[in-house]
């Protein structure tokens, strides 16, 4: 069940019935770009469409005062791109309010309520390096929104944030971007342009606990999205054969428990040292390489797809590997030649020789040396 992350207004400047007097008077207003905020109201976003390429533009409260997009209250949320400004109000006050710029005359001002981002849950159980396809829509009630419109120049992001348990730093972990969700037809979405958002995840972290998060990455959207998961280790190894004489080698992979080693499917591609690319596909635990030719440095990456034990089916990415074939080693005997007509035994014996000799004449001459110094101080 798709959960309510975020909650926008989405209302006109008077939600009770008016007068035609009544109306005339806030047509007129709302030409000047003044709208009015009811007492009931508890948060309201603003949409300001601007002239291209021009300022934000600033917003005058009843009470005259001015907010800007750089100066503002904590619970004023505001998002500028070069053509829009996205505004959202919490608790705002009652009455006239006006927004003053360079306003584009056709599509002007709107205010929004009860704007719903929903996001499908992520699986209870998510792998390591798995590449996972996640849906989002935008809807008013039973309606599904244009998400190109609302999310023109902002960016709805997935992200995984981990929880600082020690409470040992006063400052928030860096979130670690898993995604970005679009609607224009690339990648895992289906359609383009059919308000239904699509981001394709990669869980390329550390085992262990989570907090996701869906937002848009100035907190306008989805201030209020969590949801705990729990990274499981990668459940498939891989091992690379040693290629032999003929250049055969192969893919070793060690699929765990979590997996149901018969549906492995792999593709990928291995370049040569030469820079040749070569796609390589395959099925179950052992899968057949381009023969390894020649020496030098191959890359391997690819994704792995299985069935989980609980009938999930998964895709993992492989991540890029460097693998270095060594030339063949010749193995032959090196052949002694025979130097002025000795063989190898003549030549060993010899050396055998000489060293017994070198060694028994130095003892001889240490032998002399010392009778003859007893000699000399027998003789003093």
């Amino acid at each position: 069940m798709a959960r309510r992350i975020g909650a926008f207004l989405f209302a006109l400047p008077l939600l009770l019935a008016i007068t035609a007097s009544q109306a005339s008077e806030q047509s007129a207003r709302w030409l000047s770009n003044t709208f009015r905020i009811d007492p009931s109201i508890s948060s309201v976003t603003l949409i300001i469409e601007r002239e291209a390429a021009s300022p934000p533009a600033v917003l005058i409260r009843p009470d005259g005062s001015k907010y800007y997009s750089h100066r503002h209250p904590d619970d004023v949320s505001w998002a500028a791109t070069d053509s829009r400004d996205v505004i959202t109000l919490w608790q705002p006050e009652p009455g006239p309010w006006q927004a003053t710029g360079k306003i584009n005359k056709h599509r002007g001002i709107s205010l929004y309520s009860v704007f719903d981002l929903d996001v499908a849950p992520l699986p209870e159980r998510i792998f390591q390096q798995e590449v996972l396809k996640l849906g989002a829509e935008l809807r008013h009630n039973n309606t599904r929104l244009d998400a190109n419109y609302y999310l023109k120049g902002l960016s709805l992001r997935a992200q995984l944030m981990e929880p600082n348990s020690k409470g040992t730093s006063s400052f928030a972990p860096t979130p670690l971007v898993i995604g970005d969700f679009t609607d224009d037809g690339t990648g895992l979405d289906d359609y383009p342009a059919d308000g239904k958002l699509t981001a394709q995840l990669l869980i390329d972290t550390l085992p262990g606990e989570y907090l996701f998060q869906a937002q848009i990455s100035n907190r306008v959207l989805a201030r209020t999205h969590e949801q705990p998961v729990l990274v499981y280790p990668m459940p498939l190894t891989l091992a690379f054969s040693t290629p032999e004489e003929d250049g055969n080698w192969q893919l070793d992979l060690t699929p765990g428990g979590d997996l149901v080693p018969e549906s492995l499917v792999v593709k990928g591609e291995l370049t040569t040292p030469a820079q040749q690319t070569i796609a390589v596909s395959g099925t179950g635990k052992h899968i057949r390489l381009p023969d390894a030719t020649e020496p030098g440095n191959y890359y391997w990456q690819g994704h792995a797809f299985a069935t989980t034990r609980e009938g999930r089916d998964v895709q993992l990415a492989l991540t890029k590997q460097l693998l270095r074939v060594s030339p063949p080693v010749n193995l032959a005997a090196v052949e002694f030649k025979r130097t002025d007509g000795f063989s190898l035994k003549q030549l060993l014996a010899a050396m055998l020789l000489l060293t017994a000799l070198s060694a028994a004449g130095w003892f001889l001459y240490k032998k002399i040396i010392n009778r003859r110094k007893n000699s000399l101080e027998q003789a003093s």
